[in-house]
């Protein structure tokens, strides 16, 4: 799964790795993990991958206007789930930040 390319085709704007600054408007994401979905016998039959992915913004209106866009093409994309979205105020970097976490099932 391209969660780059969905980002930047989404929303047009610098997707940056982890330890890079951050600069209003940008988006970051990472795998938090790989687990199995469906085992038995001692073995999986399917396997997900679960990923973050932050859109950082100066102003909660834009950060609400960058996750409606990137959601509907989350919601278009086949074999993830729902993706969970929360927003927050990092007060440490003065910004607004919107959070989707959501699974990839593995296709075989």
């Amino acid at each position: 799964m391209d969660v780059k390319t969905i980002i930047e085709n989404a929303l047009n704007i610098p997707v940056i790795e982890l330890s890079d600054p951050i600069l209003s408007p940008c988006a970051m994401w990472y795998q938090l993990y790989q687990e199995s979905e469906l085992s038995g016998n001692g073995s999986a039959t399917e396997e997900s991958e679960t990923y973050d992915i932050d859109i950082w913004c100066n102003t909660r209106e834009e950060s609400e206007l960058y996750a409606g866009l990137l959601k509907a093409s989350l919601l278009n994309t086949k074999y993830i789930t729902y993706p969970a979205l929360t927003f927050s105020f990092d007060t440490n970097g003065k910004m607004w930040r919107a959070n989707f976490n959501f699974k990839h099932i593995k296709e075989d």
